[in-house]
């Protein structure tokens, strides 16, 4: 990747780290609502085991092809393996609580709970990797909280529905702590694993942790593996929110840091709601505030940040 962000345009390598979170967070915001879709095909552990197993079987032979084109060896060691053990624990847990909040919750809802990953991983960060952050980045933690918020009160008819806490809410909260564990762990543990081994080490790992969930809770003779909607929606969840998603927050979480990665998750309430909101014009309009101050949020954020090498 050095070869494409040179380090004598900083500018250039900003700009690229930038675009790179548009796309990683709009997969991301994808996830939300395509994962809601494979609910009626598959439990919640059958369909993050196979997410994880298949992802795996593709990844194989690109990491073959790397390493045997630039005749570099594939290194790794007890300590990396328990290390990456760990990192994929955490997104297997975030994964399969995903599934299982999306039963008694929305993917609005959820995209918003998930808009506390960022302060999360702030207090994490502090406490694992030591890490201060600046009061201005903080104001705009904050700010984002608020705009996502503000987003989804614009989109909500139901005020009683709105401030009801489902059981759901409740997972997806346990999960977005998981998430945020996930990520400074990464940053913590990644920093001398290429991204194209970091991923396959996550997906390879977590499918060895999921085979014996699939078989013994996976409902494995309930999954409708005859209907071509549940491929369709796998490959998908498996290719672009799993294979590009794990391998851009690889290298971005080491190029720019967990905080400014996950800052970028204020956008998904937004990416979530514009489909609905270009069939229905007016909660629109009304959430346009809260899009201006999640972006003013993500300048705060962002402003002081210093390409890495």
């Amino acid at each position: 990747m050095k070869s494409f962000f040179p380090s004598h345009r900083p500018s250039n390598s900003l700009l690229a780290n930038n675009a790179l979170l548009l796309l990683w967070v709009s997969l991301m915001a994808s996830s939300f609502v395509v994962s809601a879709e494979l609910i009626p095909y598959a439990n919640s552990i059958a369909s993050t085991g196979l997410r994880f197993v298949l992802a795996s079987i593709m990844m194989l032979p690109l990491v073959v092809a790397r390493y045997k084109s630039s005749n570099t060896e594939f290194k790794g060691n007890q300590t990396v393996y328990f290390q990456y053990s760990l990192i994929s624990l955490f997104l297997v847990l975030f994964f399969v609580g995903l599934f299982e909040a999306l039963k008694t919750t929305t993917a609005m809802r959820t995209s918003v709970i998930y808009t506390l990953v960022p302060l999360l991983s702030v207090f994490l960060t502090y406490f694992g990797l030591r890490l201060k952050t600046s009061k201005t980045k903080l104001l705009g933690f904050l700010l984002g909280t608020i705009g996502a918020v503000w987003v989804l009160l614009a989109f909500n008819n139901n005020d009683a529905d709105l401030l009801t806490w489902s059981m759901g809410d409740g997972i997806f909260l346990l999960a977005s702590l998981s998430l945020s564990v996930h990520v400074v762990l990464v940053k913590k543990w990644g920093a001398g694993v290429p991204p194209l081994q970091g991923s396959f080490y996550i997906m390879s790992l977590g499918s060895l942790m999921l085979l014996p969930l699939m078989l013994l809770l996976g409902e494995l003779d309930e999954v409708a593996w005859d209907n071509a909607k549940f491929w369709q929606i796998l490959i998908y969840l498996t290719v672009f929110t799993t294979m590009a998603t794990f391998f851009l927050q690889q290298y971005l979480v080491q190029k720019v840091g967990p905080n400014h990665l996950l800052a970028f998750t204020y956008l998904i309430p937004i990416l979530v709601v514009i489909p609905q909101g270009l069939v229905v014009g007016p909660p629109l309009i009304n959430s346009l505030s809260g899009i201006l101050i999640t972006l003013l949020a993500l300048y705060l954020i962002s402003k002081e940040q210093k390409v890495m090498p």
